[in-house]
């Protein structure tokens, strides 16, 4: 009786067991019980990983002996990768040890393509049984999806901070790394984003970097305000043709301009504003170049952004930017072919802001920038991305910009002001210039306006060349004038973050799926105190060895005493 009660008991036990598999499979869930819920994607990321039905092969460069620093984010990657493959089933990876692929003529040639490819060598110290050894590593991935690849970047550069910290927020930013690659692999539509030319802007050459890591998730193209097409249907020029062009465009960058904006660029640019198009504004609002320091040991900075014509149209949408010159302390430096000196004109902003546009991001290298500030503007908010450090201060124009401050700075004194804002992003649903204006004419009547904009956003950032990549004179192995990658200064071999930044700007203002709100993600990254840690290792080592120990003693000495109770008493 009591063995069929038990077998009774088994089978309903196994049909239970039976009943949740079978509901398991029509119906995927996935518990996270971390705090932080570390484990659970965001509703952007299972979007996009529901949206491929073919084989996506993530290859991961990232397998070998190394600190724990490292092993941390090769486990934190291997587990993002079992996340993903637990929502598509499509999604296949696989580690790889470049440095373990064939001799060393193989190996090279292994770390020219993935150079190539897009992924960043760093030069790692590896200490064996005693004898020190330095390797070169690729902390990053290869996505392929059908004949199209795309490098991500697992370990994040960050100036200024220890390994520690530059680990945990590579891990951080693990999700939305990988994801934004499986972006440019598997969307259809892209944006079309246009650099504005027409007033001395930024031309192709400088822009060929920045223009290069957009073509991943949109299309770019350049834009001249000034040149008009005939209207098919006239013989006139068509400003509401111009507009129409102008508008099929979904951002657009206007960058470093040089020559004065008339009525009418201004009124383009404003109507473009209000039907929704979005605003990146990279403004020099004064005149200053290293290149004068060439011929000469000092020049003068003179205001231009008054020449330029646009102080009414910022002025409206809520930012004013000044004719000074921001000088800090904290400042990127210039080579004088003996030593790097810092330069107090090239701020070295780090980014504090928790934005996703600007958290954990490299060092911003910015030359000559100006302060802004903010005004009442109705309906818009502002968001300061980018300040200066502490030990910072304004310098009126025009001023004599010497090189003699190279080597004697000035004071720290003269250093009093901190956070100066220096790039400004706004939002929400703007007033037109032309609100109870006169407005251009088109075949003598008035153009139609719009007074009011739709929710958008613009960026306002007081330095122009911020978005200009150098060109090649140093290396010999690239050809002479090649572009060189955006926020990288081939004369001191420092890599700033100011392509991360302006990326990372665009994919805000034109990811409609919210992937770029993944970096505004904290996860609690759990590190031991090393120094107490080290001072009381010898303490923890005992009490993990010794209690378990004493516990099973304990246990035997009771289960003893129990015993001898029970059978001879």
């Amino acid at each position: 009786m009591k063995k069929r009660r038990d077998l009774f008991r088994f089978v309903i036990f196994l049909a239970i067991l039976v009943l949740l598999n079978f509901i398991g499979s029509l119906k995927f869930f996935r518990l996270d019980l971390t705090s932080e819920k570390r484990y659970s994607l965001s509703e952007a990321t299972v979007q996009l990983l529901e949206s491929f039905d073919d084989v996506l092969l993530v290859k991961v460069y990232l397998d070998g002996d190394f600190p724990a620093g490292f092993q941390r984010l090769q486990s934190e990657t291997r587990q993002m990768l079992d996340e993903f493959r637990a929502y598509n089933p499509n999604l296949q990876y696989i580690f790889i040890n470049p440095n373990a692929q064939g001799d060393r003529e193989e190996t090279n040639s292994l770390f020219q393509q993935l150079q190539f490819k897009g992924l960043k060598p760093y030069q790692l110290s590896v200490n064996t049984e005693g004898e020190a050894s330095v390797k070169t590593i690729f902390p990053g991935a290869i996505l392929s999806y059908g004949d199209n690849e795309e490098p991500a970047l697992l370990l994040k550069d960050q100036l200024g901070v220890s390994p520690e910290q530059q680990i945990n927020t590579s891990v951080e930013n693990l999700e939305f790394s990988l994801a934004n690659a499986i972006r440019s692999l598997v969307q259809s539509n892209k944006p079309l984003v246009g650099f504005l030319q027409g007033h001395g802007e930024v031309g192709p050459r400088e822009l060929a970097d920045l223009a290069k890591a957009l073509n991943a998730n949109y299309q770019v193209d350049l834009f001249n305000i000034r040149e008009f097409k005939n209207d098919s249907t006239k013989e006139t020029l068509s400003i509401a043709q111009q507009q129409v062009r102008m508008n099929r465009f979904d951002a657009i960058i206007i960058a470093k301009p040089q020559l004065a904006f008339n009525d009418l660029d201004k009124y383009m640019i404003d109507q473009f504003a209000m039907n929704g198009g979005k605003l990146i504004w990279l403004l020099d609002a004064v005149q200053a170049s290293m290149d004068s320091l060439s011929e000469k040991s000092q020049f003068m900075a003179l205001p231009l952004f008054d020449r330029l014509n646009l102080n009414d149209l910022l002025f409206k949408y809520g930012v004013r930017v000044n004719t000074d010159m921001v000088v800090d302390m904290v400042a990127a430096g210039v080579n004088d072919q003996r030593q790097i000196q810092p330069w107090i004109y090239f701020p070295m902003v780090m980014p504090q802001s928790n934005h996703p546009i600007a958290k954990d991001l490299n060092a911003i290298w910015l030359q000559f920038a100006s302060s802004l500030d903010t005004v009442i503007a109705e309906g818009v908010r502002k968001n300061i991305l980018l300040r200066s450090s502490p030990y910072s201060a304004r310098r009126a124009t025009p001023a004599i910009v010497s090189l003699s401050e190279l080597y004697n700075p000035p004071p720290q004194n003269r250093f009093r002001e901190r956070g100066i804002p220096l790039a400004i992003l706004l939002e929400g649903k703007f007033q037109s210039l032309y609100k109870n204006r006169l407005k251009p004419k088109a075949g003598g009547e008035q153009l139609p306006m719009v007074e009011e904009s739709v929710e958008t956003q613009m960026l306002v950032v007081s330095d122009g060349d911020i978005i200009r990549n150098q060109t090649n004179v140093v290396n010999r192995d690239i050809p002479k004038g090649a572009p060189l990658p955006l926020g990288y200064d081939q004369f001191t071999g420092m890599q700033y973050g100011n392509k991360d930044f302006l990326i990372n700007a665009i994919d805000y203002m034109l990811d409609d799926s919210g992937l770029i709100d993944i970096r505004s993600r904290e996860l609690k990254i759990r590190l031991l105190d090393l120094n107490r840690t080290k001072k009381e290792r010898l303490t923890w080592q005992l009490v993990n060895t010794l209690i378990p120990i004493l516990l099973i003693l304990l246990l035997a000495v009771l289960n003893y005493i129990l015993r001898r109770k029970k059978y001879l008493s």
